[in-house]
């Protein structure tokens, strides 16, 4: 099952194609459960069967080794191990090939199951972890359907975990002394990577909105245009959005599209900064009207790209 193989979806609609793969652990008693879990198809580059992996020594938690995929090295993380801390690497195993952050990675699953058309709307975030933690979670949505739950694995969390530099990276941040004058809203499902991007921002000296997803970001914008259209000065309230692109209930290119489609807010310049951005995806992007759009971990870049829109939008006043 190739990258290829996946249903082309137009720009904009709030939809997502979820690759469902399953774990299989021991319960407390010793019996085996099989839990759905899924990847957005964007993200997967192939599923292949176990190869050959090459152990090395001194590896990360839950990295079993490396293996040469037609001149690709690629590191090989083993979920059942990370999600439920038990060994699961056998010769019968898939292992999903993904590609985000501009790097390829595996990952070994009991089996792969089929591909899903999703609004995202119906991915709900995991809420009722939050008295349990729900910042340390490596679940950033749930999908119900008829016969089972589906859970959203947040690979990129589980990547930054394991391998810190290989999140988003480590930079001396300018401070932007007029920067306390500008309000960026910044829209981030993971709460790892959201709170990594608001302390850069912060210490740039930028005042920061955040939101957990793209609705809770719209729902904000109409308030503030509901204000400006009552004579009050949008620029007081905000001055540029930030957003991914994989997040529950709206996602980023669509939260981008109706922006750019407001009569008061599109004006607003939008950076998409995801995972997801890839020469592949990139007109997705240009389609709903970004200004910008950049793969993490470039925080370095994100921070100049915010400055420079600023200027270019006339912002800085």
């Amino acid at each position: 099952m190739a990258k290829q193989t996946s249903i082309l979806l137009e720009s904009g609609t709030n939809e997502l194609e979820v690759i469902e793969f399953v774990i299989d652990y021991p319960d407390s008693n010793g019996t085996t459960v099989s839990q759905s879990f899924g990847i957005n198809v964007a993200k997967v580059r192939e599923i292949i069967k176990m190869p050959q992996i090459t152990a090395l020594p001194n590896m990360p938690p839950s990295t079993v080794g490396i293996f040469n995929l037609r001149g690709y090295i690629v590191p090989v993380i083993d979920l059942g191990n990370w999600l439920y801390h038990f060994d699961n690497v056998t010769p019968d195993r898939k292992l999903i090939v993904a590609e985000f952050n501009a790097m390829r990675l595996g990952f070994v699953v009991n089996d792969v199951r089929r591909i899903y058309r999703f609004s995202w709307k119906q991915v709900e975030a995991p809420d009722a972890l939050t008295d349990f933690g729900a910042d340390n979670t490596s679940i950033i949505g749930i999908i119900k359907t008829e016969d089972k739950n589906i859970l959203m694995v947040d690979v990129e969390k589980i990547i930054a975990e394991i391998n810190p530099k290989l999140g988003l990276e480590e930079v001396e941040t300018i401070e932007h002394f007029e920067g306390g004058k500008y309000t960026i809203l910044m829209v981030e499902d993971s709460p790892t990577i959201r709170k990594m991007i608001q302390d850069r921002l912060r210490v740039a000296s930028y005042n920061v909105l955040s939101c957990r997803d793209g609705l809770a970001a719209w729902e904000m914008l109409l308030t503030f245009a509901e204000r400006a259209q009552k004579g009050e000065d949008l620029r007081k309230m905000v001055n540029l959005v930030i957003t991914d692109i994989e997040m529950p209930q709206l996602d980023g290119h669509a939260l981008t599209k109706n922006i750019k489609n407001h009569p008061v807010l599109s004006s607003l310049p939008v950076i998409i900064f995801s995972s997801l951005v890839s020469e592949d995806l990139y007109h997705k992007g240009e389609a709903v009207g970004a200004d910008a759009q950049l793969t993490k971990p470039k925080i370095s870049l994100l921070l100049d790209t915010v400055w420079d829109l600023l200027k270019k939008y006339n912002q800085l006043y």
